[in-house]
């Protein structure tokens, strides 16, 4: 995915490839029809947005994370990796449990990755 064409692009790209007008899109990816349009103009949306989106068009496992993680990058969020890795199955299932997480135990899931880290040193 090429950052410089951003999210809105992306967007439109797969609403015309798959014959979507922006309420089928809307219905598929469980947004308005308003928000889709926004996303098109604007290339930006919020997290919650790209999950949809990513849901929607991603299907679920890996690709979907792979996605979500691709969409988060064009609109802004995140940077590319440096090494071009895409998520293993392993790490996805650990970021698809992660989401559901309060901040508590964010905390202490970062605590147990900082011991692990620890050990291998």
């Amino acid at each position: 995915m090429n950052q410089s064409s951003g999210l809105g692009a992306w967007l439109k790209e797969k609403c015309d490839k798959e014959g979507l007008s922006l309420r089928q899109a809307a219905e598929k990816t469980g947004l308005s029809h308003a928000t889709i349009a926004q996303v098109i103009k604007s290339n930006g949306a919020s997290p919650d947005t790209i999950k949809k989106l990513a849901q929607a068009f991603g299907g679920n496992g890996v690709h979907r994370l792979t996605l979500e993680d691709q969409l988060l990058m064009l609109a802004g969020y995140r940077s590319e990796h440096p090494d071009g890795t895409e998520p293993t199955e392993t790490m996805a299932r650990v970021l698809d449990r992660l989401s559901q997480f309060d901040e508590r135990k964010l905390k202490i899931m970062s605590r147990f990755a900082d011991f692990l880290c620890e050990m291998e040193d």
